[in-house]
């Protein structure tokens, strides 16, 4: 009955000490998944920041390509009322220069349009 007894003290040290290696294992698991779950709540966190910066950035481009199509549009009508003759502002003396353009499709004639004026009314 004594070896009976000792067997069985024996038996439950050696399932006190798997469970406690159990318990062990069980914390040492819990604690690396609550580390992984922060490490990916600082990523998706990331994420969404990342994604907001890039619409802002996006949405800046689309702001500057409007301006570029503006400030063409603007060169296009100045390039449309400019006399054929240009004048160089390299020297101080304000000398003619030819025309990177063809000018045989143009007209001549003088025209009547004042190129001091800032804002011209089309014809009814």
């Amino acid at each position: 009955e004594l070896r009976k007894y000792k067997e069985n003290e024996k038996d439950t040290e050696v399932l006190m000490s798997a469970l406690s290696a159990m318990q062990d294992k069980t914390q040492h698991l819990e604690n690396s998944l609550s580390a992984e779950t922060r490490i990916k709540l600082d990523l998706f966190s990331a994420l969404g920041d990342a994604k907001r910066q890039l619409e802002i950035a996006q949405g800046q481009i689309l702001q500057k390509e409007q301006e570029i199509k503006e400030l063409k549009q603007k060169i296009a009508e100045v390039m449309a009322v400019m006399p054929s003759i240009t004048y160089s502002a390299e020297t101080n003396n304000m000398t003619p220069v030819t025309p990177h353009y063809s000018s045989k499709f143009m007209d001549t004639s003088p025209s009547s349009l004042d190129p001091n004026a800032s804002v011209y009314q089309p014809l009814k």
